[in-house]
């Protein structure tokens, strides 16, 4: 069901203020992924300052990714017993760790440890957003509003990835950081001040719970969908976390120059997911979303390790962001076209898709930082992450058509 003028849920609860909703999550997306990869560009600054090798800094990338896998199911498993409005706002107070960031100049551990806690936001955000999208918009706006959620936190992933060398050169990376938790901290206090959300109906079966979990778990179309997600994900953090350092090394240029790239990286994102997000809206066809830019995502990879500092350099970097962007819309609307009335199934598989990412996200960055410590190159291990951007468009190929929506009523039901 769909919140309108009549549900009795409170007086602002019109069918148009679901543009605030979206606003408010918008917002939050944003204010989170601007921690997200900001190591990446200022990753020199923090081996310098702490004199740790390669595969410690890359912990501070990798162990957001690390607190998925333990805790994105656990936390999924909490939205009928707290609701969505909870579970956002605990986003938000989990993304606003860095905010101690400052606290953290002679102290690695902590600011490992405050990156861990900031990898419990987007876990919940995702389980999160999904049925709470599905009461407020209706089943052929889920794919333009998906994708808007992944459009906020890919400006924020842009923003960080401009601005962060800059400033941290100007003011010191443990100021822009809290700088950073600061602004995740006031998107949980506007959404808990105008964020509205039904509870979920509540199955006070726990032994049906953990058989709805080992179903989804065992679901052909929730591993499909988590092994599409992890490629590219993979690549995209490997990219974000080592490829300024490989340019600064490598091309001689300045930190600033390669937060540049990692800019072009993020706007041909944010260009991928207005079109895809269009694009999706307008079919019901979702694989070729997932196998077109899986198929270029392997080659992009390749590209931008072999080429010069040039355009071609820019350009090939711009076509890596776009890819490793442009499946989003489509692939998290999958689990709402397959399960239209039931939440609890989509938040899992939401889970599950960050659960399974998680594992390669995490491991990549300070396995590719221990491979340079052998080699003294960043490329073998950042080639390999390549070969793993494939990796979506064999899922695209597997995954079973989306089902009409009677067919999905019939199996949801």
């Amino acid at each position: 069901m769909h919140i309108s003028k009549t549900d009795g849920t409170g007086s602002q609860r019109t069918l148009g203020y679901r543009y605030v909703i979206a606003g408010l999550i918008g917002f939050l997306a944003f204010s989170s992924a601007l921690s997200m990869l900001a190591i990446g560009p200022i990753t020199p600054l923090i081996i310098a300052d702490y004199g740790i090798k390669y595969s410690t800094a890359g912990l501070l990338t990798s162990i957001i990714f690390l607190v998925h896998i333990p805790l994105a199911i656990p936390i999924s498993m909490l939205i009928d017993r707290v609701g969505p409005k909870m579970m956002v706002l605990l986003a938000g107070v989990t993304g606003a760790a860095p905010l101690l960031s400052f606290m953290a100049t002679d102290s690695f551990p902590l600011l490992l440890a405050l990156r861990a806690v900031f990898g419990m936001s987007f876990p919940a955000l995702v389980a999160a957003v999904g049925p709470l999208f599905m009461q407020w918009f209706r089943p052929k706006e889920l794919p333009l509003v998906n994708g808007g959620f992944m459009l906020s936190a890919s400006l924020g992933i842009t923003a960080s990835t401009f601005l962060v060398a800059p400033l941290s050169e100007a003011i010191g990376w443990e100021v822009v950081l809290s700088g950073f938790g600061g602004a995740s901290l006031l998107s949980a206090l506007a959404w808990l001040y105008l964020g509205k959300a039904r509870r979920i109906p509540r199955d006070n079966e726990t032994r049906s719970l953990i058989a709805l979990v080992w179903n989804v778990l065992g679901s052909r179309t929730t591993l499909l969908v988590a092994v599409a997600d992890a490629g590219p994900l993979t690549l995209m953090t490997a990219s974000l976390a080592w490829l300024p350092t490989l340019y600064h090394e490598v091309h001689e240029i300045s930190l600033t120059e390669a937060g540049v790239y990692m800019g072009v990286f993020s706007l041909a994102g944010l260009v991928a997911l207005v079109l895809a997000s269009l694009f999706t809206a307008r079919t019901r066809k979702r694989r070729p979303f997932l196998i077109i830019p899986g198929i270029l995502a392997g080659f992009a990879g390749f590209t931008v390790l072999v080429l010069p500092d040039s355009v071609a350099l820019y350009i090939a970097v711009a076509i890596l962001g776009f890819v490793c962007w442009f499946y989003l819309p489509a692939l998290l609307t999958i689990p709402m076209d397959m399960y239209p009335n039931d939440p609890r199934r989509v938040s899992l598989i939401s889970a599950t898709l960050l659960s399974i990412g998680g594992i390669a996200a995490s491991v990549a960055p300070p396995t590719i930082g221990a491979i340079a410590d052998l080699t003294g190159s960043l490329v073998p291990g950042l080639a390999a992450c390549a070969v793993l951007g494939w990796t979506l468009a064999i899922a695209g190929v597997l995954m079973p058509p989306t089902p009409t929506t009677e067919t999905a009523r019939d199996t949801s039901g």
